[in-house]
């Protein structure tokens, strides 16, 4: 045998001997006061005792069990009564050890002393030291078995006892022989302990189980198991030897031989995965089997259920879905923390013979979990604003255990646009909590991009599977509301300007824009036609809103000169057309979108054909949404092109830039009374642009921007707030790509 495959061993024979729980750092003992190990052990008469959630059990006594739970990275041990559930946390400095009864030993890491407790005794400080004898393979009641080996190279093996109130040590030496390298030892009778060890080379060995008397040491029977070592499980009745192998490396199977020589039967377990250890023990003519660990393991086994087999082949009994440690008591039960999906969720279970004989499980402690997986919290804000914190929120959703992967899906109701995360045991590490940080985007189609999400009510959904194949999928629903700051050319509400355009056919198409930080271009999720027809109206514009609604408004003049308003609805459609008035005709340049007076409303600027300026105000009204016409002056026929952009410049007052026919483009700031001040070059080479549109704030960095359209395509120019330098250079835009089928943009 290799030495890899030796230290393989002895780490699993000092894992099995290791036992932990909480309990109190005054730890009494006194002598012991009956025989621990025949009385059956004390309950709570009416409801179980509960214990904290990652508690492990691997000693079982009497009046309690000592248990071990890891508190960042280290082991914490402790003690816990039946009756009442008392829990005392043991000395940290410790390492604590117990074999099946109330009896309890510590040892400091860097020391060789031992020292016995009784924890069934009340509290006086009185402890027994026992000196190291070697490596420790095993503890069985009062019994440290030792094992070592002497400069000759021979294996000795060792019993140490004491007893609770004396300060006597007695020292048995076991006669195995002298090339036995000791794997375990565990308990196996009231007076036996089992011992498994092996002969031989690394090449050819031999594996055994032994048979002590506790009270002597001599070996009371041996029996050899083979050739490869058995799978974990060894266990030892008044009738049996047994233990678990792996004859295939895909099936385990249970080998049982009658005490004194007796006859072998072999019991198939069933499929394995290669290198399945399986925990097996013997309650009566039963032997129950498990595969430890698959409460949090992350993947399915058919060998995690705890499985009680008849040895006489009559049957076969499911007791619990999972096991994560177990331990015999010293009335022949076994205790088992475990979890059930039918009994009684996550907690300690005694596993003993009901009134037909069968084995059965009784809740002893519970921890309040649930061992199907479940959602302990949710952490969803009832309203989430997305134009705060950087469009970005924070959800997370606490679960039970953190083996388990699903997907989490927010959904907008109104529209059915949706952000899907899928998440793993990895995402769910930190105290089995999945944090979504969402970017404040979601997706209307499949297929097309992301865009900023609108505001409104929502969905949220998780389902989750659990990755140990234990219980159900989780499937768990609740709502929350999204806000969103409206934009002048926002018609979809989510914060995110949208750009309109016809074609010569009539179709009126939409394109929200898109613009993250990560990327200077942008760019639109998905083009969608929201109407035919528009082919009557020779002039469009976006007015911001005029209902006072969230959503951004239009108007469109008639051939006969007629204007129409169309209300936003928010989805990203329009209401049906009202008449604002007649008489339009005289004005071939109409924009609308600033606040030129102050009053938080969008007003409109008309052009007449003399070039005159023209001021309508914004009543707020949308029956009569504009007061009477003013006039702001003339001289504007210059412009072939007049574009409100809303505030630019900094002053708090709507602006207006207006290209002339060479291509110089300038800034004319709002003086907040209708007018405005004397006009400010920006710059030429503008005449390449076909449509200029004051398209809101793109860039999401709360200075107003514009939008360029042309026949070579389209440019976003993001504002600066400066009056002599309003705009940044141009960044691409694919929003308009095939800007030359449209007859308007806008």
């Amino acid at each position: 045998m290799s030495s890899a495959r030796i230290q393989r061993h002895r780490l699993t024979a000092a894992v099995t001997v290791v036992l932990a729980l909480t309990a109190s750092a005054a730890v009494a003992v006194t002598p012991a006061t009956a025989a621990a190990g025949v009385q059956a052990p004390a309950q709570a008469a009416d409801a179980p005792i509960t214990v904290e959630n990652g508690i492990q059990v691997v000693s079982a006594g009497t009046t309690g069990f000592l248990g071990r739970k890891v508190v960042n990275g280290d082991d914490r041990y402790l003690w816990t009564t039946y009756a009442g559930g008392t829990t005392r946390a043991l000395d940290p400095a410790y390492v604590w050890y117990g074999g099946g009864s109330d009896i309890v030993f510590a040892r400091k890491p860097t020391e060789s002393s031992y020292f016995l407790h009784d924890m069934a005794a009340p509290p006086n400080p009185f402890w027994v030291g026992l000196d190291s004898a070697g490596t420790l393979a095993g503890v069985v009641d009062r019994t440290l078995i030792f094992t070592r080996r002497d400069s000759s190279g021979t294996f000795e093996t060792t019993l140490k006892s004491a007893q609770p109130g004396s300060s006597q040590v007695t020292t048995r030496a076991v006669p195995l022989p002298t090339d036995a390298r000791v794997l375990r030892a565990q308990a196996g009778t009231l007076d036996t302990v089992l011992i498994q060890y092996w002969r031989g080379t690394a090449d050819a060995s031999t594996f055994h189980l032994a048979a002590v008397d506790l009270a002597t040491g001599k070996i009371v029977e041996t029996v050899q198991t083979g050739t490869l070592a058995p799978r974990s499980g060894v266990f030892l009745s008044d009738s049996h030897l047994a233990w678990v192998e792996n004859p295939t490396g895909l099936s385990a199977q249970l080998v049982t031989a009658a005490r004194g020589g007796g006859e072998r039967t072999s019991l198939s377990l069933g499929a394995t995965p290669a290198g399945t250890s399986l925990d097996a023990a013997f309650l009566g003519g039963w032997a129950l089997t498990a595969q430890k660990g698959g409460g949090a393991a992350e993947f399915a086994s058919s060998q995690f259920p705890l499985v009680a087999r008849h040895l006489g082949g009559s049957g076969t009994v499911r007791l619990l879905d999972h096991v994560d440690s177990m331990a015999p008591a010293p009335d022949g039960s076994v205790l088992v923390r475990g979890g059930s999906t039918s009994k009684g969720g996550e907690g300690l279970y005694r596993i003993a013979p009901d009134g037909t004989g069968a084995p059965a499980a009784t809740l002893v402690a519970t921890t309040g979990r649930t061992t199907q997986l479940g959602l302990v919290s949710s952490s969803v804000p009832s309203v989430v604003d997305l134009d705060g914190n950087g469009g970005r929120a924070t959800l997370a959703w606490s679960l039970t255990r953190p083996n388990a992967q699903g997907t989490v899906t927010l959904r907008h109701v109104a529209t059915g646009a949706k952000v899907e995360r899928s998440f793993s045991g990895w995402d769910l590490r930190e105290a089995s909590t999945l944090t979504f940080g969402w970017d404040g985007m979601a997706t209307r189609n499949p297929g097309e991009m992301g865009a900023f999400a609108p505001g409104g009510a929502y969905t949220w959904e998780l389902r989750a599977k659990p990755l140990n194949g234990i219980g159900p999928d989780l499937l768990r629903t609740g709502t929350f509301k999204v806000t969103r700051k409206a934009g002048p050319h926002d018609y979809t509400d989510n914060g995110s300007p949208d750009l309109l355009a016809r074609d010569a056919s009539g179709r009126l198409f939409r394109d929200d824009t898109v613009k993250v930080n990560s990327s200077s271009e942008v760019y639109s999720p998905g083009r969608a036609q929201i109407g035919t027809g528009w082919q009557i109206y020779d002039r469009l514009e976006a007015v911001g809103d005029l209902a006072g609604g969230t959503a951004g408004d239009l108007v469109a003049r008639d051939a006969a000169g007629v204007l129409w308003q169309y209300l936003g609805k928010g989805d990203g459609t329009f209401a049906p057309r009202t008449k604002i008035g007649a008489g339009w005709k005289a004005y071939d340049r109409i924009t609308g979108g600033s606040d030129l007076d102050g009053d938080g409303r969008a007003d409109l600027l008309a052009a007449d054909t003399s070039g005159v300026l023209w001021y309508y105000r914004a009543t707020g009204n949308w029956k009569a949404p504009f007061a009477g016409r003013v006039r702001v002056g003339g001289g504007w026929g210059a412009y072939n092109q007049i574009t409100a952009v809303g505030n630019i410049a900094g002053t708090h007052h709507g602006d207006v830039v207006a290209r002339d026919t060479s291509g110089v483009l300038w800034l004319h700031q709002g003086s907040g009374n209708g007018g405005f001040s004397a006009r400010v070059k920006v710059g030429g080479g503008w005449g390449s642009f076909t449509h200029l549109v004051g398209v809101g704030d793109a860039d999401r960095d709360g200075l107003n921007d514009l939008y360029a359209v042309g026949a070579s395509g389209s440019r976003l120019y993001a504002g600066t707030g400066s009056a002599t330098g309003p705009f940044k250079p141009a960044a691409f835009t694919s929003v308009n790509s095939d800007a030359a089928r449209f007859d308007t943009v806008f």
